[in-house]
């Protein structure tokens, strides 16, 4: 297994900032967690609000931890109560680290193995996610 190294990571959350810069977003926090959902890389832009921290790296998590990108985990939580009430349960079990929005992306290798997952937190979800989606594919690893 072709796993993410220290390096790959931090380019990763370059180019996710370089993107947020682009779109003229608010300072955004990048968070990389290899597949055992320990803290690979990190960086959060001057000026981002404090729970942007938790809240990138809840996004990652969710992601690993339903082996599916974020916005599919707030897909199902808008689904229909039956969905938000386990996605609900979800969250109290893991005491508040899922994060039901976009912005949390699987990170897959070559051989299509997640390797990591990536959560970005600051702007508006979509745009966490396009910033995170960039940075993926500036380092030559699948979604």
């Amino acid at each position: 297994m072709a796993e993410l190294t220290l390096q790959q990571a931090n380019r990763l959350i370059e180019e996710a900032i370089n993107m947020a810069r682009k779109k003229e977003m608010p300072p955004i926090a990048v968070a990389v967690l290899d597949s055992g959902a320990h803290l690979k890389a990190f960086q959060r832009e001057d000026g981002v609000s404090f729970l942007r921290v938790q809240i990138s790296q809840a996004k990652a998590w969710g992601a690993l931890g339903m082996a599916t990108n974020s916005d599919t985990i707030a897909e199902r939580y808008n689904q229909d109560d039956q969905q938000r009430g386990f996605i609900n349960a979800l969250n109290a079990m893991t005491g508040g680290q899922l994060i039901p929005l976009p912005g949390g992306v699987l990170v897959r290798n070559l051989e299509d193995e997640i390797v990591a997952a990536v959560g970005a937190a600051g702007g508006v979800s979509n745009d966490d996610e396009e910033c995170v989606i960039a940075g993926i594919e500036a380092i030559g690893f699948r979604l």
